[in-house]
Order: C-alpha cells, then structure tokens, then sequence
C-alpha cells in the first residue's frame, strides 16, 4: 500500500510540474507576442513626409462622367435628348417583339419591379460612339416556386472552341463571329411574372394595370435558360444536330458543304466551307 501510495504521488507531482511549466511557457508566450504587438503597431507609424509623384507630361488623365443611375437623372442631364432617344428605341425593340402586354393585377399576383440601366458605348479613341439603355426587370425579388423553377443555361466549352478554330485554320474554313442583339428577350416565359410598368412610359389612363412578361427580359434569373431552349428547338427543326460531347455545338450537312455553329451565350461561331452557306444560316 506504500509504495502504491508513493507512486501515485510521484504521478501526480509530475503531472503538477507539466502543468504549471505549460502555464508558465503560456504565460510568456502571450507576454512576447503582446510585445512583438506593441513593436508592430510602432513600426507602422510611418513619418515620411508624403511627395507628390509626377509621371511626366507625357501622361494624361481623362475625367469622364459617370453614367446616370436612374431615369430621373438621365433625363435631367445635359445629353437628356440621347438618353430618350435609346430608352425609345428600347421600347420599341420590346413592342415589337411582344415581350409584355398590360394586364389587369390579380389578388394573388406581386409584381416585380424594373430599373432604367445606361450605359455610353465608347470607341477605340475614347470618344462617344452611342449612348445605350436598357430595361431590366428586379429579378433578385423572384421567389424559387413561385415565379422561378429553374436558371441552369449551358455554354460551350473552351476547349471545343479551341478545337473547332483549330480545325477551321488547318482546313482553310470560312469563320463568321456574330452577337446575337436583344438576346434575352428572345426566349418565351413559362411562368407566369408580372412587372411594373417602367417609368417615363406608363400607359395613360391605365396607372392600375401591369406587365405581364410574355417573353423573358433582361435580369430575370431564367433569362438565359429560355434563351438557349429558344435557340435550341429552332436550330433543331431546322435540319441541325446537336454534337454529343457538347451540347452548344450544332452541325449541318447540305448539298453545297456543311455548318457548324458553337453558341456561348449570346456570341456565336459559324464555320463552315462556303460562305454562302454562313449567308444563309
């Protein structure tokens, strides 16, 4: 029994000495990173006096204006005629095309806002080369259920373009790049979303009534989804198949030659053997 006893003791004397030597190597641990601190926070005190730097008169700096962030303001600017002369040509692109129709608002129906967007295009020497605007529906209000199922939009791979471009200059092929105008606007809803009437634009003698989206618009968060099964379905019923190991790439046989079409996004890439061919496509 002594001796268990004694060894017991001898135990737990050392686990005391472990204990108080791991509490005093904290202990002075905290004490030189407080330290190291103090002698950190010293040295970012900087007492240089600050100098003007000069890049030399070969340097120029150009101040430009920002564009306006509402319509308020748009059309309180200066360039106001330009600014209405884009938000006209917008509206019209969107009547034409049939993308909303007014509509009563119904009890179980909230509708979405919408936001003027400018924008001033610029050329290649700095100047202005038009000035654009654009309606863009609140589509982060949209409520996953209710007026949205799903965004999921496929592009093509970097590598099939890659592939394809190579191909084409191996081959001697004919290569047509193309951007796709009002592209989001293309695609047909499949719910059913409403959206506030824009302002500057609001149907005299029908304030009550709203927009119901018949076709997709720019910031809702399946605009890019109807957009690709838009252009999905029309070039498949017109005679193309679409590759197997990518699903953006598109492929036509004729009499005259062949077409492939590689779609990311909005951009295009059109090869083929004959340019007639890329004319007609």
């Amino acid at each position: 029994m002594e001796s268990r006893n004694a060894s017991n003791f001898k135990i737990f004397f050392l686990i005391k000495i472990c204990v108080n030597q791991v509490l005093i190597k904290k202990t002075n641990d905290d004490a030189s990173s407080s330290n190291l601190q103090n002698k950190d926070d010293e040295i970012r005190k900087s007492k240089r006096t600050k100098v003007a730097k000069s890049f030399g008169p070969d340097f120029l700096t150009y101040m430009l204006e920002s564009e306006p962030q509402t319509f308020k303001e748009a059309m309180s600017m200066p360039e106001a005629p330009l600014w209405k002369e884009a938000i006209n040509s917008k509206i019209e692109s969107i009547m034409n095309d049939h993308t909303l129709e007014l509509v009563n608002l119904l009890s179980n129906m909230k509708p979405l806002g919408c936001n003027w967007i400018f924008k001033r295009k610029l050329k290649a020497d700095g100047s202005i080369d038009k000035h654009k605007a654009r309606l863009v529906a609140k589509g982060f209000k949209q409520k996953d259920g209710y007026d949205l199922f799903d965004t999921c939009s496929p592009v093509t791979r970097i590598t099939s373009k890659r592939m394809l471009i190579a191909i084409a200059t191996i081959n001697n092929l004919e290569i047509h790049q193309m951007d796709v105008k009002t592209t989001f606007l293309n695609g047909e809803l499949e719910e059913e979303i409403c959206m506030q009437q824009s302002k500057g634009f609001v149907a005299p003698g029908q304030e009550q009534k709203v927009c119901r989206l018949v076709k997709s618009l720019y910031g809702l968060k399946q605009a890019s989804k109807q957009w690709h099964i838009k252009f999905d379905n029309v070039m498949i019923s017109n005679g193309f198949k679409i590759n197997e190991c990518d699903k953006c790439v598109y492929a036509k046989d004729t009499s005259k030659g062949f077409v492939i079409v590689c779609l990311y996004m909005d951009d295009m890439l059109i090869i083929s053997n004959e340019k007639t061919i890329i004319k007609s496509t």
